[in-house]
Order: C-alpha cells, then sequence, then structure tokens
C-alpha cells in the first residue's frame, strides 16, 4: 500500500480526523530553527526513529476516538499542544479528543516522524479496533486454538503498523526459563517453553520483526558473581540459534545494575566503606576485577547471535552509582563507568537503544539515581547524547527508541505522554553532529 493511499484511507476514518481537525498544531512540522544551533548530519537518522510503547502505555488501554464515536460514549479529552508548542511547552492548546488503541496511537507517532516502534506488550482496549489481545497460553498452555487467535491478532497489528508506513523493531516480552543444553533446569527445553516460545516467534515474524527481547537483564543482576552471568550466555546462545531460525534476534535490556562490578576474584578482607571511604569493620567480600556484570556477558557470547539493548538514561546511572569496587586485594579502588566507551568498544553488539533523558538530581556519587526522567532533549538534559552518538562509532546502525518511564500523566493530564512523546520525537529529529 503506497503512502498516498494509506492518506486516502486515513481521511475516511472520522473519529482521527476529528481529532486533527480539532488541533492541526498537533502534526506541525519542526521549525527549522530548531536545528539551526547545531551542525552536520542527523545523528539519529530518520528511518531509525523509534520508541518504546511503555511511553505511552495509557493510550492503548483507553477506548479511542472511533471506539467512542461507535459506542456513542464520550471520548477521554485531554491537550495536545497548541500552535506554538513544543517551542513554548505551556501552550497546551485546546481541550481535544485523545486517541486510544493501537490503529490511532501508530497514526499520532506515524505522524510526529516515527518510523520504529518497540511494543511493550500487545494489549489494548477491547472496543478499540483489533480487539482485545488474545492469551497465546491460557494457563500457561499454548493451544491450537489460541495460538490461532494471537496469530491473527498479530496480523491486525501488522494492517496497522503497514498503514501508517511503521516498522516493528522489537518486543519487551516472553524470554523461557529452559533451553536446549545440559546447564538448563532440567537438562533440555520443557515442552510448553517450547511452544509458547515458537508461538512467540511466528508473532514476532507476522509483525517483521527483526528482534524481540525482554525489559531485563540476561539474569539478575542482584547476584553479582561470575557464575551465574556465565550461565545466563550460555542460555542466551542457545535461544539465539533457535530464534535466528526465523531470522530474529533476541536481545536482553539493561537498567543500571547490568554496569556493576563482577564479582570474579577471590575473597578478601575490606576495612573501607564502598562509598564514603569511612571506615568500617573488618569484612570479607568477593574481590572485583574491575569487569562491569555486562561486559562478562558480552565476552561469553558469540558476536554473531547475541545483541544487547542500552539504556541510555540508566547507564548514566550506573556511572553516577558504581564509582568504586573492591580489588583482589581488598583495596578500594575508584573506576567511573563511561557509558560512550562501553558502547564503542563493541558498538554493534549494542543494536538499540532506550534514548530516555535525564535531569541530574544533584546527589552525591554513589547516592541514588542520580537523575530524574524528563522528555528526550528537554532543556534540564543533563546527558549529552550529541556527544555520545558522535564517539560511538557504527554511525546510523543503532536503532534508537525513545522512552521516558514517568511519561503519562493519569486522569489528572491523559495527554502528557503524547505532548512529551512529540517534544522528544523533534528533539530526536534535531540531533546533529
Amino acid at each position: 500500500m503506497t503512502a498516498q493511499m494509506n492518506r486516502r484511507r486515513l481521511m475516511a476514518s472520522a473519529g482521527v480526523m476529528a481529532a486533527a481537525a480539532a488541533t492541526p498544531s498537533v502534526f506541525a512540522a519542526t521549525p527549522a530553527s530548531a536545528t539551526a544551533e547545531q551542525g552536520g548530519a542527523r545523528l539519529i537518522p530518520p528511518g531509525k526513529l523509534g520508541t518504546i510503547t511503555f511511553t505511552q502505555r495509557d493510550v492503548p488501554s483507553r477506548i479511542g476516538i472511533a471506539a467512542s464515536a461507535r459506542l456513542g460514549v464520550a471520548p477521554t479529552m485531554g491537550f495536545l499542544g497548541g500552535p506554538h508548542f513544543p517551542e513554548d511547552p505551556t501552550d497546551l492548546g485546546p481541550l481535544v479528543p485523545l486517541p486510544g488503541g493501537w490503529r490511532e496511537l501508530l497514526h499520532y507517532l506515524a505522524r510526529l516522524g516515527f518510523k520504529q516502534i518497540e511494543f511493550a506488550g500487545y494489549g489494548q482496549h477491547a472496543e478499540n479496533p483489533g480487539g482485545a489481545a488474545p492469551n497465546p497460553a491460557p494457563g500457561g498452555v499454548v493451544t491450537p486454538e489460541s495460538r490461532a487467535a494471537y496469530l491473527a491478532y498479530a496480523r491486525t497489528l501488522r494492517g496497522f503498523l503497514d498503514e501508517f508506513c511503521l516498522e516493528a523493531i522489537g518486543n519487551h516480552g516472553f524470554i523461557p526459563n529452559t533451553w536446549p543444553g545440559p546447564s538448563s533446569p532440567g537438562g533440555s527445553m520443557s515442552t510448553t517453553d517450547r511452544e509458547r516460545f515458537q508461538t512467540e516467534l511466528e508473532f514476532a515474524a507476522i509483525l517483521g520483526m527483526p528482534y524481540m527481547g525482554t525489559g531485563n537483564d540476561p539474569t539478575s543482576a542482584n547476584d553479582r558473581n561470575i557464575e551465574p552471568w556465565t550461565l545466563a550466555g550460555e542460555k542466551w546462545e542457545a535461544l539465539n540459534r533457535l530464534s535466528l531460525a526465523s531470522g530474529i534476534h533476541l536481545y536482553p535490556h539493561n537498567h543500571s545494575p547490568a554496569y556493576n562490578f563482577l564479582q570474579d576474584g577471590p575473597l578478601v578482607t575490606v576495612t573501607q566503606d564502598r562509598v564514603t571511604g569511612a571506615p568500617i569493620p573488618p569484612t570479607q567480600v568477593r574481590g572485583e576485577s574491575g569487569k562491569r556484570l555486562m561486559q562478562h556477558y558480552l565476552d561469553v557470547t558469540d558476536p554473531s547471535l547475541c545483541v544487547v539493548e542500552l539504556d541510555i538514561y540508566w547507564a548514566h546511572v550506573a556511572q553516577h552509582q558504581w564509582r568504586w569496587r573492591y580489588d583482589w586485594e581488598g583495596n578500594r579502588v575508584e573506576d567511573v563507568f563511561d557509558p560512550r566507551a562501553q558502547v564503542a568498544r563493541q558498538t554493534k553488539r549494542y543494536a538499540l537503544f532506550h534514548a530516555k533523558d535525564g535531569d541530574a538530581t544533584g546527589e552525591p556519587p554513589g547516592v541514588g539515581n542520580g537523575y530524574n526522567f524528563i522528555p528526550f532533549g528537554d532543556p534540564r538534559s543533563d546527558i549529552d547524547f550529541r556527544t555520545f552518538y558522535r564517539g560511538i562509532g557504527a554511525r546510523g546502525f543503532h536503532n534508537s527508541n525513545y522512552e521516558q518511564d514517568n511519561a503519562p500523566g493519569g486522569t489528572a493530564d491523559p495527554g502528557q505522554s503524547l505532548r512529551h512523546t512529540r517534544i522528544s520525537a523533534r528533539n530526536m529529529s534535531t540531533l546533529r553532529g
């Protein structure tokens, strides 16, 4: 279907067009002045501009404009921004019907310039076009009926993506606990895990995903010993060998604990507090060489199989939090994490990013997270994305998905996640260097 045909089809959708007519500035072009301050080409190419729908998680779950009209109920009303928004973030514009459900959300994202969609689950309000997402494994078991319904729903979502010329880049979803290999629980992959995993791969293939992932680390970062992280490498290699038969790479996602120090040395006695350096009673801990958890995972896995999604915000939180380690002699050593250098050393292993921005809290190093969530490119930003993207190599390779954990405004401001998405789309598209 051509873009022209998509537009004609869209014109026939009275519900969606009602919102567009009420708020013509929602889909306004990016002003040229926004790019004037930075020279060079776009650091996030147009085809790599993405978002994860966890940011807009309030939108699929509400009744949309079209469904409201069909049911004769009032739509959710909110503010999407006036004629001077987002340059003037206080220009909220008129109160308008808000999009709801996948079709209307994808339309909105496409009109903002997004091309890639990372799903954070597939559910939506049952009254929206496409209906509710079926359970692929009721009671934990995939049946022929549940599989058929689930894959039919995938074809519906693919139709929405194609309608607005969007690409599904990944998903945070099901990763099995068992896998083929001697270290797997029971020594092999369970039947229920295999059937569910295959069904999810089929769903992802229908959507056209090159990647399928999880919102978690490869294994729990609460255990920093080297052994479980080596085992995690075995598991993810085995699962990737299965998934690549469908042309899909699996990826784990990183939060700050994944860049804490690996405990890979002998037991040592320490006498200083890790963060403050203050004297403490002699305490035994396992020594740390300085390697980070995620680096060990990368070191023990095949580069042709295993890729990773880096959350840029949480990587900077890791820089703030994990600054001191105990070496193999028990000495307290300062060892500051560098997110840009971490990616640059193996840049194509980091196939996906969460482009998430942060405002520094002023907390002392090692205390708290050090940052609060804000829209991408917000004037309060203390994360230097321009330097980061310019320094990681493989320019134009990485798939960048805008995320903001606190974007939804709840009942007090139901349009907030969409306004913040609009701000972030503009700032991602004008990042140059």
